[in-house]
């Protein structure tokens, strides 16, 4: 069963937080706790449960053709279950909605896939699509105390597309969408790749991960509870953040980089750029960092309860702090110091290597 409170509320008080992850496919929703504000990241939710083998299923299956252009808007906003996003080959855009109800009988099921609607709104190069159940005096109507209904979007639009994602419980991917990317999950993975503009993709119950991406402005990436990972990206500035896990950076193109984890490790792999910086930090963590290239570096080291390692010839500023024959501060310069290297961990090691 997972507790899921808004979005902003979480991100504040993360530590305070404790999520689990449930497959939305089987979810279970207490539609009288659940309220969604189509302009607000923050959203309200019930929890969810998984559904019994034994009970009847019935499925609802629907296409939607969307006229928007090559560079039209699409709002999707989901409660329990996945969403797929990929290219188009047109100039149209389509939505495959599948409605999926779990019930005690056939009836049962059909009844439920009947109080769970989706709203389509088109106009003038923009739609917002929405799940709606049914929640307070609605559902008392109904005699609804629960539902075990989940709805999937299945879309392909054109490359420019704009996307905009609030789900509350299931996954998304998107791939090859060259449009502004804006993904916010509760509880699910983010899986983003070949992208050109991700504003942000955050979750807090699963994984980020971003990859091939071309990034024409900054990317803000987080996850409470999984890891933040980012391959192949490029972006003018990247901040990858996480609570409870890993955050793992490789062959990124940045000049600043901020990169966060309180209880996990963060690592980087690739090139250095020149006037670069880099700020990687872990409280209950290892930062390591495998570099290759010629460029320099100016490199600021601390770790309270951990060492500090360096494969490269350092010259060191001022005298080393070391604990029982262990370095745990490194302050200095290696070739013309061209890049900036800002690390720090609270418990944990910080390794330099050589790639």
């Amino acid at each position: 069963m997972s507790r899921v409170l808004a979005y902003s509320v979480i991100t504040a008080a993360a530590a305070a937080v404790m999520t689990t992850s449930a497959r939305p496919a089987a979810a279970q929703v207490y539609p009288e706790r659940i309220t969604i504000a189509a302009k607000a990241r923050a959203v309200a939710a019930s929890g969810y449960q998984r559904r019994a083998d034994n009970r009847e299923e019935q499925i609802d299956r629907q296409t939607r053709t969307l006229k928007l252009g090559a560079n039209g808007v699409l709002a999707l906003g989901n409660i329990a279950g996945d969403i797929v996003i990929t290219r188009a080959s047109g100039s149209d855009t389509t939505v495959e909605i599948v409605k999926t109800a779990r019930g005690r009988d056939v009836n049962d099921a059909r009844e439920q896939l009947a109080l769970v609607t989706v709203e389509v709104t088109e106009r003038a190069g923009r739609a917002d699509i929405r799940a709606h159940y049914p929640s307070g005096e609605e559902a008392r109507r109904a005699n609804r105390r629960n539902l075990s209904t989940s709805v999937n979007y299945n879309v392909a639009a054109p490359a420019g597309t704009r996307i905009s994602v609030e789900s509350i419980s299931g996954s998304v991917k998107v791939t090859d969408i060259k449009g502004d990317v804006s993904i916010n999950t509760v509880s699910g993975d983010v899986r983003i790749a070949g992208a050109g503009r991700v504003n942000a993709a955050k979750t807090i119950s699963g994984t980020v991960e971003i990859t091939d991406a071309q990034v024409e402005g900054a990317l803000e990436s987080s996850s409470v509870s999984g890891d933040v990972i980012l391959r192949r990206v490029s972006a003018r500035r990247i901040e990858a953040g996480s609570v409870s896990g890993n955050i793992k950076l490789d062959e990124l193109q940045c000049e600043r980089v901020s990169a966060n984890s309180t209880s996990g490790g963060v690592s980087f792999t690739g090139t250095l750029a020149r006037n670069g910086r880099y700020e990687l930090k872990s409280f209950s963590g290892e930062v390591r960092l495998y570099l290759s290239g010629g460029n320099g570096f100016e490199v600021d080291a601390n770790s309270f309860s951990g060492d500090v390692r360096s494969d490269f010839d350092i010259v060191t500023h001022g005298s080393e702090t070391t604990k029982r024959g262990r370095r745990n501060v490194l302050s200095g310069t290696f070739g013309d110091g061209s890049a900036v290297l800002d690390l720090t961990t609270f418990s944990g090691s910080i390794i330099l290597s050589k790639r």
